[in-house]
C-alpha cells in the first residue's frame, strides 16, 4: 500500500513538472508572438509614415509653387510651420525655410583655385561667427579654395594635412554638393560647423534674400572686394535697423531699404546690386509623418524657380 502510494506520489509530481514546462513554453511562444506582433505594427505604421512624411515634402512643393508674389518673406503662408495635420491614419507636421538668405560656400572660389568676392563676405562671417580673427579666417576660407580646386596634378598646401589623416582622403576638387561636406574640409571641424551652419549653404546662386538673411550675413555681405578696398556702409547698429523693419514689413523691392530710419539710399553702395534680392529660390523643407508610435523624417532641398527637388533625405 505504502508503495502504491509513492508511485501515484512521484506520478503527480512528474505531471506537475510536465504542466510547469508547457506552461513555461506557452508564456514564451505567447510573449514572442506578441513582440512580434508589435514590430511587425510598429514597421507598418513606421512605413505609413514614411509616405505620409513623402506626402507632405509634395505638398510643400505645391505650398511653394503656388507663392506667385515677387517677394518672399517669413511671414507668408510658406513661412509659418504646419503641425499635426490630420492625414490618412496620422498626421503630418511641415517646416519650410528660405535659404536663400544665407551665405552659398561654393562662391568663396571657383575650381580653377581662384577666389570670388565670396571669399571675402566667407572671411568677415567667420570673423562675426566664429570669433575668430583675420588671419583663422582666412585660413579657413582658403581652405575652401584648395579643396575646389579642380587640378588634382597641383599639389595644395592642405594636401599633406588629408594624406595624414586616418583614415587618409583627397580632397574633391569640385563644389560641395552637401553641406555636411564641409566637416571633411581642413580646419571646420563639428563644433565650428555647427556654429557656422545656419548662416551658409551649398545649393542654389549667390543672391541672397534680404528678407530672410541673418544680421551676420547682411553684415558680411558688404566685403566683396579685397581688403583695402572694402568700403563699411552699414554698422551693426545699421543692420539691426534692417532687420527690425522686417519684422513687422516686407521688403516688397530693393526701393523699401530705403523706408528703414536712417539708411536712405546708401543700400545701393553697401551691397553688389545683383547679388541681393528679396525673393527666395532655395528652401528647405522638414516634413515628419506619425502613425501611431511610428515617426519619419523626409528633408528635402527645393528650387522653387524650377520646382526641381535637388536633395531628399528620409530619416
Amino acid at each position: 500500500m505504502s508503495r502504491l502510494c509513492n508511485q501515484n506520489g512521484m506520478a503527480l509530481l512528474l505531471i506537475l513538472v510536465i504542466v510547469a514546462l508547457l506552461s513555461s513554453l506557452v508564456i514564451e511562444f505567447s510573449f514572442s508572438t506578441l513582440v512580434d506582433l508589435r514590430a511587425t505594427e510598429t514597421f507598418r505604421d513606421r512605413t505609413k509614415a514614411l509616405y505620409l512624411a513623402r506626402g507632405g515634402v509634395e505638398a510643400a512643393r505645391t505650398i511653394l509653387q503656388e507663392d506667385s508674389n515677387d517677394f518672399d518673406h517669413p511671414a507668408e503662408f510658406w513661412g509659418n510651420p504646419l503641425t499635426n495635420i490630420p492625414a490618412g491614419d496620422g498626421d503630418v507636421s511641415l517646416t519650410i525655410t528660405d535659404l536663400t538668405g544665407r551665405l552659398n560656400v561654393n562662391f568663396v572660389a571657383d575650381k580653377r583655385g581662384n577666389p570670388l568676392p565670396g571669399y571675402h563676405r566667407f572671411v568677415a562671417l567667420c570673423e562675426d561667427v566664429l570669433l575668430l580673427d583675420q588671419t583663422e579666417a582666412e585660413e579657413l576660407a582658403d581652405s575652401l579654395v584648395y579643396w575646389f580646386n579642380a587640378d588634382k596634378t597641383k599639389i595644395t598646401p592642405d594636401d599633406n594635412y588629408y594624406a595624414n589623416l586616418h583614415p587618409p582622403y583627397q580632397r574633391r576638387g569640385d563644389k560641395l554638393t552637401i553641406l555636411e561636406e564641409l566637416k571633411l574640409v581642413k580646419g571646420f571641424d563639428s563644433q565650428r560647423f555647427e556654429r557656422i551652419k545656419p548662416y551658409i549653404r551649398v545649393a542654389g546662386g549667390e543672391q541672397i534674400n534680404l528678407n530672410t538673411a541673418p544680421a551676420a550675413v547682411l553684415y558680411a555681405w558688404q566685403f566683396s572686394a579685397a581688403e583695402g578696398n572694402v568700403e563699411v556702409i552699414f554698422d551693426q547698429k545699421d543692420i539691426e535697423a534692417l532687420v527690425e523693419y522686417r519684422r513687422d514689413s516686407v521688403y516688397q523691392t530693393l526701393s523699401d531699404l530705403e523706408l528703414v530710419e536712417g539708411i536712405g539710399e546708401r543700400w545701393s553702395s553697401a551691397w553688389v546690386l545683383n547679388s541681393i534680392g528679396v525673393s527666395g529660390t532655395i528652401y528647405q523643407v522638414l516634413s515628419q509623418g506619425r502613425v501611431n508610435e511610428g515617426t519619419r523624417e523626409a528633408k528635402a532641398i527645393i528650387d522653387k524657380q524650377t520646382d526641381e527637388l535637388l536633395s531628399f533625405k528620409v530619416e
